[in-house]
């Protein structure tokens, strides 16, 4: 049985909890182009947390908490419609919230990321969780994308390196799918083909991560092809996550038996 958190009571939260594992989605309001709306990584993440709750409630109870809607964004300053928390702030926000969810009764954790700028104060939240501030719980951190895309790719719907991009192909075909009214034609029809082009959005360097003071701003704010999204991959790959991150579920909440 998939429960939404947010439509529950405190008893029904209570007696759950202890036997649930719970679901935190953490996203963004960031600007995503001439042609996304600026809650798309929320509704992303939001639909997929709650498609594969619901899938993996064949399973094991599962409770999805709502989802934070703001994010680590501040290199997305350059353009309007962003609602950025500091990177200290968003890790205290998702601390407070996942002790919350300690103090409701809830032993096993999965906090479920929308957003590349938040992955890892998540990793660093479960870190402390278990060890820092010493909760007895079992914590985990994954984005969704980084769960679906071996299976992405071995379909051939997309090609890994446009996983997840910003607000390129693979951000606007899953939107096509899930809130095509959200996809403003008339600025897709402003986006640009920037797949070959270096903008200091994605820095391909193996074994790390590269930061570009003022890359984000010198690029239209998105990557490579928003143009050639169709909402059939976007679907096919909605459906292809959904099945991942639901066997992450259920097989994070057997460990251990």
């Amino acid at each position: 049985m998939t429960v939404l958190f947010g439509e529950m009571s405190r008893e029904q939260i209570g007696s759950l909890a202890p036997t649930a594992l719970a679901i935190l989605p953490t996203a963004s309001t960031e600007q995503h182009g001439p042609h996304l709306a600026v809650s798309t990584d929320t509704v992303l993440c939001s639909t997929v947390a709650q498609m594969s709750a619901e899938r993996a409630s064949a399973q094991i109870p599962v409770v999805v908490a709502p989802t934070l809607a703001f994010g680590n964004s501040h290199h997305h300053f350059p353009f309007p419609g962003v609602l950025s928390l500091t990177s200290e702030n968003y890790y205290l926000a998702v601390t407070d919230a996942v002790e919350g969810l300690i103090k409701s009764g809830f032993k096993k954790i999965l906090i479920l990321n929308g957003h590349g700028g938040n992955t890892d104060s998540n990793r660093v939240v479960g870190l402390d969780i278990a060890n820092l501030r010493a909760h007895p719980v079992t914590i985990a951190a994954a984005a969704y994308w980084d769960v679906g895309r071996p299976a992405i790719v071995a379909k051939g719907i997309m090609p890994g390196e446009r996983i997840p991009g910003h607000a390129g192909r693979f951000e606007t075909a899953m939107m096509l799918a899930i809130r095509p009214d959200l996809v403003f034609a008339d600025g897709l029809a402003q986006t640009e083909d920037y797949s070959k082009k270096s903008l200091g959005l994605m820095v391909p360097l193996t074994g790390a991560t590269v930061q570009v003071h003022g890359a984000w701003g010198s690029g239209p704010g998105y990557s490579d092809e928003p143009a050639a999204a169709t909402e059939a991959e976007g679907k096919a790959m909605l459906e292809v996550i959904v099945e991942e991150v639901a066997n992450l579920m259920v097989n994070f909440y057997k460990m251990g038996e």
